[in-house]
């Protein structure tokens, strides 16, 4: 039984009035065919034309940057993975395909100077150009669609446009092209039928040539009218949202200065908006722009908080620093995106704002300066935007990327980031309880469990929850909060998990989603003082042993549980078998040019071997080491592979470099041994995190000495030559979390129960409530995940509930999340 006591009478501060908020970055095709719902795939014509930094490689897959950073390209169509998944077949121009006709890119003669390519078509009699748009066009009965196209033809050509199935007719219309000038034409579409896998076609009975500059074909059906797909704003909706980050993410980095994101290029007319490519292996053609996103903003009554490029594409992509003008061009860049957001509509971008349907301005609340950077060239170019800023607009709040007032620089808040495992949440909900109040606010602008074995499932939630809560009891200093990433169309999954997942007609949220809703709706004013307690939940660990050395190591006589322990997996290095015992050598120059330094936690310079198999796990394992004068080994406890990150997996495939078994892949707790000091440590981001202080041994070097440990899931006990040296709980979190708010008239209790069976949870308060009160209960099994066939296995449900008092039970489901509101009495005293 797990017990919460309440003390409303001791609020500790105000609730932060925007902590729960979005983050968009247009990652798995987030935009173009997805919140902004265009139809045609390439509708611009230049997904396969490589832009100025990049080079395109022999095997005809992949490209690479001028500064070295390798990845995939397909001719445009992005990742292999999706050209097989989606079993795309060939084409020259991605999406486009012909009948009895003959299509090339354009390279000179296009529609404006930010259009990179026009198509130029040759139509025989009944040839026909077909798009495929993102894994079929899918249309509804009685709805309408827009079509607008910019073309040109030396001599009149007759159109006929339609979206078909299988040679059936949905919708179509028929146009005249002439002129040789370009000339925009519209068009409404009225589907007949319901079709999710539809294509759109152009054909031409006559034959002839035509140029075509640009391509739309949008649903009139949008989210209020602006633009954006009505399900997936709606869902956004659910969340009740107080802000909105965008546009990025890495996206605003860029890999090349061409590719580095400009506010400058997302406004205007669609078709004179540049398209670029994202790190995230596609084009976009920037239709949801800086504009949108801001209405967006309005529409759901979000704070913006934009994030602007600071002068440097993407550090762990092989940077580029931006130097001289073009630093001060991407600064200028930065301060007219405020200039459109909130400038007078007589301004130079607040008359374009203007133009655009929104002559009031918008807000601009927040901006972020840089995406993920780091480092002295960041704080040169971080300083350099911050003053310019604060010159002119000193009411926008500014976010850094780091640290930066560890180096003098001012900082108002920062942006930090986590990606980690179920348990790495867990265990850290006391995370920010020590943060220094006199530093700047933080923003915990990314965070998702994208490891381990519970990714995108209900267990997941269960840790990000714990962690939110973390968050809530410390919003004195945290303030604003988002999950990353938001969005994935499920058939070009660049990244996983990601909160909302669609086709092109349906969409869901993953478990993960609904803590967020049932945290974004239930809100209190104040976080009140409240203490708990409960069970714990030990990290679940498996595997045996493991040595690695950064030189020669002699051992001998390994054993597990009273038996030979064999050496299943040489990662890194070999072993000998010599007379005095065995000898664990380094890696030799053939395993160094097979390894894969992009993951860089596994060092090619220290050997590397495994004991036994990943189901071997709780025992006693001992092994003989010779002691060297000045020694440094480790010994490897729970050496077994870990579930790794979706984008690792796939940083590694376009490495050409996939094992089953791998240095990179091994992440045990490691008994340090250096001379005679030691420590016990585990691969950390950033930096590894310590499980004990240093401590010292008593060895004699120039001799063998016994070194082992044993475990029983919960501790870890270290031994040399059968003297105990240490004993270390084994990592764990608390089995029930929770955090209480409250208003006037209301408290909200929020809790996690990560435990598999009931845990009726003893609640005691400081003051009388109504015995009627309401639950938000999300649960079930800890595997649980939602799809198109089970959209809501796993979602919040609210019951009404009655038995509460200043002291009562409240059974709290196995592995659940759940949001307590109880109405208070009206004769307790007010609370002042």
């Amino acid at each position: 039984m797990s017990k919460l006591k309440i003390k409303t009478k001791e609020r500790r501060f105000e609730t932060a009035r925007d902590l729960y908020g979005i983050f968009f970055e247009d990652i798995n095709r987030a935009g173009d065919g997805g919140l902004y719902p265009e139809m045609l795939r390439n509708r611009s014509f230049e997904d396969s034309v490589l832009p100025e930094g990049y080079i395109q490689q022999e095997d005809g897959i992949h490209v690479k940057t001028v500064s070295g950073w390798l990845d995939e390209f397909c001719n445009g169509e992005g990742l292999c993975r999706w050209v097989k998944g989606n079993n795309i077949p060939e084409t020259e121009i991605p999406a486009w395909y012909t009948h009895n006709a003959k299509m090339e890119l354009e390279l000179t003669d296009t529609l404006n100077e930010h259009r990179d390519a026009a198509l130029r078509m040759q139509f025989e009699k009944d040839g026909s150009l077909t798009n495929t748009g993102y894994c079929g066009i899918s249309v509804k009965a009685g709805e309408s669609y827009s079509l607008y196209l910019f073309a040109k033809a030396k001599e009149e050509i007759g159109l006929d446009v339609a979206i078909e199935y299988q040679g059936k007719v949905l919708t179509g219309n028929s146009l005249v092209v002439s002129g040789q000038e370009y000339t925009r034409y519209d068009m409404k579409l009225t589907a007949a039928e319901d079709c999710h896998e539809a294509q759109f076609t152009i054909s031409c009975k006559e034959g002839g040539e035509v140029l075509l500059g640009f391509i739309s074909l949008m649903p009139d059906n949008t989210y209020m009218g602006h633009g954006l797909r009505t399900d997936l704003v709606e869902k956004l909706k659910g969340m009740s949202p107080k802000f909105m980050r965008f546009p990025g993410g890495c996206i605003v980095e860029g890999t090349t200065p061409s590719t580095a994101m400009r506010f400058r290029d997302t406004v205007g007319p669609a078709w004179e908006r540049p398209s670029k490519l994202f790190v995230w292996h596609y084009r976009s053609t920037l239709g949801l722009g800086f504009h949108e996103y801001l209405q967006l903003c309005e529409d759901l009554g979000m704070e913006p908080l934009y994030v602007c490029n600071c002068g440097m594409t993407c550090q762990g992509r092989k940077s580029v620093l931006l130097e001289g003008e073009a630093l001060d061009e991407m600064v200028q860049d930065t301060l007219d995106a405020i200039e459109y957001a909130i400038g007078s509509k007589e301004s130079k971008w607040g008359r374009l704002r203007a133009s655009m349907g929104h002559p009031e301005p918008f807000k601009m609340t927040y901006l972020e300066i840089g995406n993920e950077n780091w480092g002295p060239d960041y704080e040169k170019r971080y300083n350099m935007i911050y003053k310019k800023v604060k010159e002119l607009y000193p009411q926008i709040k500014t976010i850094a990327n780091e640290h930066v007032e560890k180096n003098g620089c001012p900082a108002e808040c920062v942006d930090e980031h986590f990606y980690n495992t179920t348990e790495f949440f867990a265990e850290r909900v006391n995370y920010y309880d020590d943060y220094d109040r006199k530093g700047p606010k933080i923003f915990v602008g990314e965070v998702a469990v994208n490891e381990g074995n519970y990714m995108g499932q209900l267990y997941a939630a269960l840790g990000e929850a714990a962690f939110l809560m973390g968050i809530e009891k410390n919003q004195d200093i945290v303030t604003l909060a988002s999950y990353a990433p938001l969005f994935e169309n499920v058939n070009y999954r660049a990244w996983y998990p990601n909160l909302i997942r669609f086709n092109n007609h349906q969409s869901l949220g993953i478990p993960t989603y609904y803590v967020w809703k049932m945290f974004g709706q239930n809100r209190g004013e104040y976080v009140v003082r409240s203490e708990d307690e409960g069970g714990r939940v030990y990290r679940p660990r498996t595997g045996m042993a493991s040595l690695k050395s950064n030189k020669e190591l002699r051992f001998r006589n390994p054993i597990w549980n009273g038996e030979e322990a064999k050496i299943t997996h040489e990662l890194m290095g070999h072993v000998q078998d010599t007379e005095d015992g065995r000898l664990l050598q380094l890696p030799d120059e053939e395993q160094k040019k097979e390894f894969h330094s992009i993951l860089e936690w596994a060092d090619e310079t220290k050997s590397f071997v495994v004991f036994g198999e990943e189901d071997q796990t709780y025992g006693r394992f001992e092994t003989d080491i010779f002691v060297e004068e000045n020694a440094y080994f480790e010994l490897g406890i729970f050496s077994a592979r870990v579930v790794r990150s979706y984008y690792e997996e796939q940083l590694v495939i376009t490495a050409g470099v996939e094992k089953e078994w791998d240095a990179a892949l091994v992440r045990p707790f490691l008994w340090k041994v250096n001379g005679g000091q030691c420590s016990l440590e585990e691969f950390g981001y950033m930096h590894d995190n310590k499980l004990t202080e240093d401590f010292a041994i008593s060895v004699k070097p120039g001799e063998y000495h016994r070194f082992g440990y044993e475990t029983d899931g919960k501790q870890i006990r270290l031994y040399v030559d059968g003297e105990l040296q240490k004993e270390i709980s084994i990592p764990y979190g608390p089995a029930f979390v929770s955090i209480v708010t409250d208003t006037k008239d209301e408290i909200i209790i929020k809790a996690v129960n990560f435990a598999g069976d009931v845990d009726p949870v003893s609640i005691t308060l400081d003051c009388q409530v109504q015995g009627d009160y309401t639950v938000t209960l999300l649960s079930g099994e800890k595997g649980d995940e939602n799809s198109f066939e089970e959209p809501e296995k796993v979602k919040n449900i609210t019951v009404n509930m009655h038995g509460a008092s200043s002291e009562f039970v409240y059974e709290a489901p196995p592995y659940s999340v759940c949001a307590l509101r109880l109405k208070k009495s009206e004769q307790n005293d007010a609370i002042i």
